[in-house]
């Protein structure tokens, strides 16, 4: 082949069209031999493929069952410090927000002490529910210190990014951040909001960390468990320069 993409790779994209354009949740894909005579491929090369979709979240494979289609994830995934905004327009979706909520407020203990906030200093506080080809799929929170983004209110429209707002009209630039990623029960207001069917939320909470490692923002993306994937791409820091450039804007 003239190109470096694996066969077994060409086999899962024919798949993954056939899936998006074809296919609903619960319906049975045509069986692996069938597969393989449409794609002039081997077993072995639709068995791959079919492992990929399924670790993927596209199919799920049972022993006298066949491959079954399962229900759509968003798959949210990251290279270094980006956006979520970012991530999901790289998949060729559209994002957008239903709604935003803005206050000042006084943080929690936790809160404070992530951002280094001395007594009674305020944050401001960004709630909003985020959607993706107008459905909703995530809660975003947002806390920044106050006395870092003055004039930061109500009144402001945030379709983009936050932290592409915040770099143009602060000059903020996150260049680190810590992330805990865990599941838990999700509370009533939740389960009302996201629409969920099932009662586990994915919780993914960050710290972002300006270039002299003053935390600047704390945020946490609460969505379904059962239909999001948090994905991150770690990269060795010892690596040459170029190399690591390159893994960067990949």
């Amino acid at each position: 082949m003239k190109n470096k993409i694996p066969l077994y790779h060409k086999v899962y994209d024919y798949l993954l069209k056939k899936i998006e354009k074809e296919f609903n949740p619960g319906d049975l894909l045509p069986t692996q031999s069938e597969i393989a005579k449409e794609t002039e491929t081997s077993l072995i090369t639709v068995k791959r493929a079919i492992k990929e979709l399924e670790a993927m979240g596209y199919v799920e494979s049972k022993a006298g069952k066949g491959t079954t289609v399962k229900k759509p994830q968003i798959v949210d995934s990251h290279v270094g410090v980006s956006s979520w905004t970012d991530s999901i327009i790289g998949q060729g979706k559209v994002p957008s927000t239903a709604w935003t909520k803005i206050e000042k407020k006084a943080p929690t203990h936790k809160v404070a002490a992530i951002l280094g906030l001395k007594a009674r200093q305020k944050t401001v506080y960004v709630e909003r529910l985020r959607l993706i080809d107008n459905r909703p799929i995530c809660l975003m929170y947002n806390e920044m210190p106050m006395h870092l983004v003055p004039g930061f209110n109500e009144e402001i429209k945030l379709e983009e990014s936050i932290y592409t707002y915040l770099e143009e009209n602060y000059g903020l630039i996150g260049v680190s951040a810590d992330e805990e990623v865990y599941a838990r029960e999700a509370t009533a207001y939740e389960i009302n909001i996201l629409k969920l069917k099932s009662p586990i939320v994915l919780v993914i909470e960050r710290t972002s960390y300006l270039q002299d490692d003053t935390p600047y923002e704390s945020s946490c993306i609460i969505a379904a468990a059962d239909s999001y994937v948090y994905r991150s791409r770690q990269i060795n820091k010892t690596v040459d320069t170029e190399i690591l450039r390159n893994l960067l804007t990949e």
